[in-house]
């Protein structure tokens, strides 16, 4: 449980500064203290997809893919019919992730795809996000648009 504390708090010091840039976005004492109790009690695996099965649930279920990588990394090469939304601009424009369908998030190594994971999961989403991010799916073999 000790190490789960330190990793929630470590957790909770990374998605703060993408809470902080969201300035039309003010976030009540019950969504921070929701989102410290959802830090302390990540299951394991932390929500985290294995590339090959990210790409299964792509094929057989109707997911939203969010990159949340810069619009010129998005433009280099992403996964087929991801929607960029990049992390700074996750808090302001939420709104346009659909609530009723999983999501799937990425980024190019998995710490951006984690902090958005942790934030959309706060935020009441079905998420998950692809371990190793675009790397971790081209590494596995997966194709990419470029």
């Amino acid at each position: 449980m000790k190490g789960t504390k330190k990793l929630a708090w470590l957790g909770l010091l990374l998605v703060l500064p993408v809470l902080a840039q969201a300035t039309t976005v003010t976030y009540s004492a019950l969504t921070v203290r929701e989102l410290g109790n959802f830090l302390m009690n990540l299951p394991t695996g932390f929500y985290a997809i294995a590339p090959a099965a990210a790409k299964n649930m792509m094929d057989t279920v109707d997911v939203f893919i969010l990159d949340v990588r810069e619009p010129n990394e998005f433009a280099g090469e992403r996964i087929q019919g991801a929607v960029n939304i990049p992390i700074r601009d996750l808090p302001k424009r939420v709104g346009e992730l659909p609530k009723g369908k999983p999501i799937i998030v990425y980024c190019k190594v998995g710490h951006r795809g984690s902090m958005a994971m942790m934030f959309l999961r706060g935020q009441g989403y079905n998420v998950q996000s692809i371990s190793g991010g675009l790397d971790g799916w081209k590494n596995a073999g997966l194709p990419v648009v470029k």
